[in-house]
């Protein structure tokens, strides 16, 4: 009689044709509300391959502090991938088979254990300063929807609540405001958990509050 073979060690997900969607959770709130922390958190408590997507660009000093501070409070154990424009691309990259890409062979191919999205308000802040029409868009916000649905890997997605304020007064501000709520909206269907984040605390919108996200 054959020994039973030994178990596998711990390693990076592997992806197969029939692997269900990965749960894909939505953190949302206002400036310093504790989002981006609390889906870092999330993501580092499910393996220590992460993958960090960056929307931001430095374009001042004190966005390139920003980025400084939210580097630091990362630290290691991240691989980041910088993408102003075409985050739908970053995130195909992290998904392998199945993630959208086009393959011809059926090799097994490693995935990070999560991935970070940060953040959504500043992809669509960036593609409004390239000139993208509201139309283009929301096409790549429902591009975006239609790979958290398929997701082989799961993703923490940070945006902002950007329209509990005042009504801006220009008119970009108000196109800014608007397309922010349709595309959280659009997002927040297509994932499979929303939390809101309140002074550091999580709130369920859509599913439960991941037990790292706790307390």
């Amino acid at each position: 009689m054959s020994e039973p073979l030994p178990a596998p060690l711990a390693a990076a997900p592997i992806f197969t044709a029939t692997a269900a969607p990965a749960r894909t959770i939505l953190f949302t709130g206002g400036c310093r509300s504790g989002k981006s922390g609390l889906a870092q958190r999330w993501v580092e408590s499910l393996g220590p391959e992460r993958v960090y997507i960056a929307t931001g660009a430095a374009r001042d000093a004190e966005m390139a502090e920003r980025v400084r501070r939210h580097q630091a409070a990362r630290g290691a154990g991240w691989r980041t991938v910088e993408e102003q424009l075409d985050a739908c691309a970053a995130l195909r990259g992290c998904m392998g088979p199945g993630g959208g890409e086009s393959v011809a062979r059926s090799v097994p191919h490693s995935l990070p254990h999560g991935v970070l999205l940060d953040c959504i308000t500043l992809w669509l802040t960036n593609r409004m300063l390239a000139d993208h029409d509201d139309a283009a868009i929301l096409r790549g916000v429902e591009d975006l929807a239609t790979l958290l649905r398929a997701a082989t890997v799961p993703v923490a997605v940070v945006t902002n609540e950007v329209g509990w304020g005042v009504v801006p007064e220009s008119p970009l501000g108000r196109r800014f405001r608007d397309l922010s709520g349709e595309a959280n909206q659009v997002l927040a269907t297509a994932c499979t958990g929303v939390i809101l984040a309140v002074s550091g605390l999580p709130l369920a919108v859509k599913g439960g509050v991941p037990a790292a996200c706790a307390g």
